[in-house]
């Protein structure tokens, strides 16, 4: 990823929403929101999910908030990035930006031309003096390209490209979720699909993609009751896993998938503790995305898992009163566990990257 002095302005393009935020250092050090928008495209989207105008959304929304022109920068999924550590012997790093593309290519098989590398040094390195560990990642360049291209036509500058989950990792740090004795698990409960990532040592250690996700409980109740979209999503809102469902074909309908869904998350923490990344252990869960809203979906993960688990607030530790009225802050507390991914990206311009 690039990064920038200008305040970059973090688009985060979800398969249900689409949503953004721009960021200010402040005297003091304090960081404060100077700019966002969230725009459901199950709102403005006739046919939702079958017809979504997505394009039309972000242009709609970066016109009223006045946002247009502004240096961007946009996350890609992890599914569609490959992952390596390299174990490497110490070098500088003009030589790494030449070794490790090679090595990347060699260990994939790829021709390099076709594909975009980066790469970040974890900060605890072997215990070899004359070692060093690299992570490193590479996308198909035309991925890259396209998403670039989104931006350009929305008008926006395209100016970075980061995975969503490292996205997420940049926020966790910065609001203070991570503690580098600990090995955390998060879980991006997303419309189209859920993520999980195991961070250990403070970066992104693995990604997993689901099968499962949020928007599957809305497309099961449409091919069983024939629900449209927005009965399926109140009769989700309504769901709440702290209290006894009523007990009728919908309500059995949601636990069948919800079961499914954490059997998923199952899977991967158990995948997780048998990588050696994680030590073994998971030490806490963060929930992040729309679905974290359904009501006690912490404390079931916490109760099934036995690991304690938080609903993120990316803006934890922003100043988020700046130019907003009363209601407008009430609106941004309310959207924010929606925008993990955004504030990460937005926060490339004003953190240390700590990547090369």
């Amino acid at each position: 990823m690039n990064w920038f002095k200008k305040p970059l302005l973090g688009v985060d393009l979800g398969a249900r929403t689409v949503k953004g935020v721009r960021l200010k250092k402040e005297k003091g050090g304090r960081v404060s929101l100077t700019g966002h928008f969230f725009q459901d495209l199950a709102k403005v989207s006739e046919d939702f999910p079958s017809r979504v105008n997505r394009d039309e959304a972000l242009r709609a929304a970066l016109e009223v908030q006045r946002l247009g022109s502004c240096p961007a920068a946009s996350a890609i999924l992890d599914s569609e990035v490959l992952t390596f550590t390299l174990e490497l012997p110490k070098m500088s790093e003009k030589e790494l930006s030449k070794v490790v593309p090679q090595e990347v290519a060699e260990l994939a098989g790829i021709v390099l031309e076709d594909y975009s590398v980066d790469y970040v040094i974890p900060q605890t390195q072997p215990e070899n003096p004359e070692a060093m560990a690299v992570r490193a990642y590479c996308v198909r360049r035309e991925t890259v390209v396209k998403q670039m291209k989104f931006l350009s036509e929305a008008a926006l500058k395209p100016a970075a490209i980061e995975t969503e989950m490292m996205a997420v990792a940049s926020m966790l740090e910065f609001n203070g979720y991570l503690d580098p004795k600990e090995v955390v698990m998060v879980i991006d409960l997303g419309e189209s699909h859920i993520t999980s990532a195991l961070i250990s040592d403070g970066s992104v250690a693995l990604t997993r993609n689901h099968e499962s996700s949020i928007g599957s409980v809305n497309q099961t109740l449409k091919n069983q009751y024939n629900l449209g979209y927005e009965a399926a999503e109140s009769a989700k809102v309504e769901y709440d896993f702290l209290s006894v469902q009523e007990d009728n074909p919908v309500s059995r309908v949601m636990d069948e998938v919800f079961t499914g869904i954490f059997k998923s998350v199952k899977d991967a923490v158990e995948f997780y503790r048998e990588c050696p990344e994680s030590f073994g252990r998971i030490d806490r869960i963060y929930l992040i995305g729309g679905g974290s809203q359904i009501k006690g979906i912490d404390k079931i993960h916490q109760m099934i898992f036995k690991i304690p688990t938080t609903v993120v607030n990316p803006f934890r530790n922003i100043d988020i009163f700046t130019n907003l009225d009363q209601n407008e802050h009430d609106e941004v507390v309310r959207l924010a566990p929606f925008m993990a991914a955004a504030v990460g990206l937005a926060l490339g311009s004003i953190q240390d990257p700590g990547a090369v």
